[in-house]
């Protein structure tokens, strides 16, 4: 119907007549536009798929707020706004045991408080398993959280072997996590602007254990946070100015792929590499590596793109280098200062549209017995640990979850508690706790009943 396919991002298609950018991302797709021409989309579509559309937007007819990939999306009257699924923070709460623990400021320390002390020990069997599924857990939420990815890939890097201090470290961030849940990224309206701006900084050996140093950088259009990075050097940076050189190439590469990704959805933009490190500067405005020669000529191509004015790069003075916040752990006035140049807002509150994080809650039997309901279902399938089983159909006994198709299959390993919550015909509401795995027949109510079954 008109579209091209992205060169360097093949999900990505654009239609130049309609002005048209589209994101596809297995069968869910994201288009932007104008109404007449999203009409004109939508009904091409329709022709060859059974689709379901929501159109966000603040004008008759769109909803104001949707989700994308379960993030949420929101129009204002000032323009729109991004935010993480907030299930993912709550969940690390939930998972820490952290509900009555008090808050923390940071999601991190520095110095000699982020080392193991001499009585933590290595973790073992279970305590592994669930370190590392709450430290995935945290490194999924890490792009749409700059403000504690610095602290994810710490925690990620200890997955092989974590310790007791490696628990403690990830509780920490738990608990600023329960302090501030929701960071929203905010794109103001603004005017035309074609400068894709890189601020890029380093901590030189600021790992205490193998003494590499972390690469950091964020990408801006304007006053709008495009994305943010955090990682850790593979080499041993012998000097301050060569992590700041490795920082630099890697912002540089970043900025390469945010340009090929701008020119496949339409659009041009001048790259421009803001740093505040004068000796990695210096050494990429010269050419060849004069007595730098333990440096890797491969990070030196940026010397010819500089000279080429390709990428020319800018001085800015380091407490205007928002970058900072991706390589070390900040006091948090520091940290609210440099989230607030991204211009990404801390608020309070849930967003309406996001899912619950479990749907026991909203489930819960609201007092009537429902005589006529059919069709029953799994209003939860294990997507968050719990599996829920919605009773709409009268039944008599307790529901066994291996008699039914779509249920939990054998690598599920579910807890032999299973909780049923109901209101049975007379109107009695009850709760019932027992063990399904018995192989006895499973126990009947004395009146047929409605409700939902829980098995974790």
């Amino acid at each position: 119907v008109g579209f091209t396919r992205g060169v360097g991002h093949p999900s990505v298609f654009y239609h130049k007549e309609r002005k048209i950018k589209t994101l596809v991302h297995g069968d869910d797709y994201v288009s932007s536009g104008y109404s007449k021409d999203l009409d004109w989309l939508q009904a091409e579509l329709t022709k060859a798929y059974e689709i379901k559309t929501q159109r966000l937007g603040l004008g008759k007819g769109l909803e104001p707020e949707g989700k994308v990939l379960n993030r949420v999306l929101r129009a204002t009257e000032a323009g729109w706004e991004i935010e993480a699924d907030p299930r993912h923070a709550e969940l690390v709460v939930e998972q820490l045991g952290l509900m009555n623990e008090k808050a923390a400021a940071t999601p991190g320390v520095s110095g000699q408080d982020e080392d193991d002390l001499p009585d933590d020990e290595p973790l073992t069997g279970t305590d592994i398993t669930s370190y590392r599924g709450v430290a995935a857990r945290c490194n999924y939420l890490g792009p749409d959280r700059p403000d504690c990815n610095f602290a994810i890939k710490e925690l990620c890097r200890e997955m092989s072997t974590p310790t007791t201090g490696s628990l403690r470290r990830l509780k920490r961030l738990g608990k600023y996590l329960k302090k501030c849940p929701r960071l929203v990224w905010k794109y103001d309206f603004q005017g035309p602007t074609n400068c894709l701006d890189l601020y890029t900084d380093a901590d030189w050996a600021g790992c205490r254990r193998s003494r590499k140093s972390t690469s950091g950088g964020v990408a801006m259009i304007g006053n709008h946070c495009i994305k943010s990075w955090a990682k850790t050097q593979s080499v041993i940076a012998k000097s301050s100015a060569e992590s700041e050189l490795y920082s630099v190439v890697k912002g540089a590469t970043e900025g390469l792929g945010l340009f090929t990704l701008c020119k496949d959805m339409g659009a041009t933009v001048d790259i421009k590499l803001n740093l505040d490190a004068t000796a990695a500067k210096g050494i990429l405005e010269r050419q060849g590596i004069a007595k730098v020669r333990h440096i890797d000529v491969n990070v030196l191509w940026l010397q010819q793109q500089v000279a080429k004015k390709i990428v020319p790069l800018i001085k800015v003075a380091g407490e205007k280098n928002c970058a900072d916040l991706l390589t070390k752990h900040l006091a948090s006035n520091v940290q609210e200062r440099h989230l607030a140049m991204m211009n990404l807002e801390f608020q309070e509150g849930r967003a309406q549209i996001a899912a619950q994080l479990h749907a026991v809650g909203r489930l819960q039997p609201q007092g009537e017995f429902e005589e006529g309901g059919v069709g029953d279902r799994w209003a939860e399938r294990g997507e968050n640990g719990i599996w829920v089983r919605l009773h709409r159909t009268p039944r008599v006994s307790l529901f066994d979850p291996k008699r039914v198709p779509h249920g939990p299959g054998r690598k599920s390993r579910l807890l032999a508690v299973r909780e049923t919550i109901g209101v049975d015909k007379s109107g009695r509401k009850f709760e019932v706790s027992d063990n399904w795995t018995r192989g006895a027949p499973q126990p009947v109510m004395s009146k047929r009943w409605t409700g939902i079954t829980v098995f974790k």
